[in-house]
């Protein structure tokens, strides 16, 4: 009679460890879910603050030009440049932000790793481009501008903090960039192993 009795509370307590591993694997993996969801949604929030902000440059520039263009050519090419940029990063800050928003969560995680990993991929070309030719242009430009204009020295000093301050929260924004996307890919392998289990 103990015997079966022994059995039986066994049995119970075996069920209840299983639903209480269940329960906690169900919330790891809300856990998780959540914490990639968030960080991809900030990853489009900044990409449409950014495109944002570059069109609202677009009519600042024009109004500039207008104001001062041909007074100085090395202004000029400035202000060109700068125009440029602004009318063309957005089209490329929408292209990235439709690939981040075939993220979802809640559908088949390989696709997500995928489109993860596209997305580190254009932020990698993204940088490439703005070390090696979007930001040297803009320090000769710069240097150029105030090498004709005969500024003065704090000017100078100035310019200078200003490139540093840009270089530096590049620099930063990318690692942060880079972090994040670890940081998701790492919860959608946990979350995909979650599910083979």
């Amino acid at each position: 009679m103990e015997l079966d009795e022994l059995k039986v509370a066994w049995t119970e307590l075996d069920n209840r460890l299983k639903r209480n591993e269940e329960l906690k694997e169900s919330i790891i993996l809300e856990m998780m879910k959540s914490k990639a969801g968030k960080l991809v949604n900030r990853f489009i929030t900044g990409e449409m603050i950014a495109v944002v902000f570059l069109l609202l440059m677009i009519p600042l520039i024009i109004f500039e030009l207008d104001k001062m263009g041909g007074k100085n050519w090395a202004m000029d090419t400035t202000l060109f440049f700068t125009l440029a940029v602004c009318f063309v990063y957005p089209f490329w800050g929408i292209f990235k932000t439709h690939g981040l928003m075939k993220f979802d969560i809640t559908k088949n995680v390989g696709n997500n790793i995928l489109s993860m990993n596209r997305y580190r991929i254009q932020l990698n070309r993204e940088k490439k481009f703005l070390y090696y030719f979007v930001g040297p242009v803009f320090v000769i430009l710069g240097l150029s501008t105030y090498a004709v204009r005969k500024v003065t020295f704090s000017l100078w000093s100035l310019l200078i903090c200003v490139f540093i301050a840009a270089g530096l929260i590049t620099y930063w924004s990318y690692k942060y960039y880079n972090k994040s996307i670890d940081s998701i890919l790492k919860s959608l392998d946990e979350i995909r192993e979650l599910k083979e289990e």
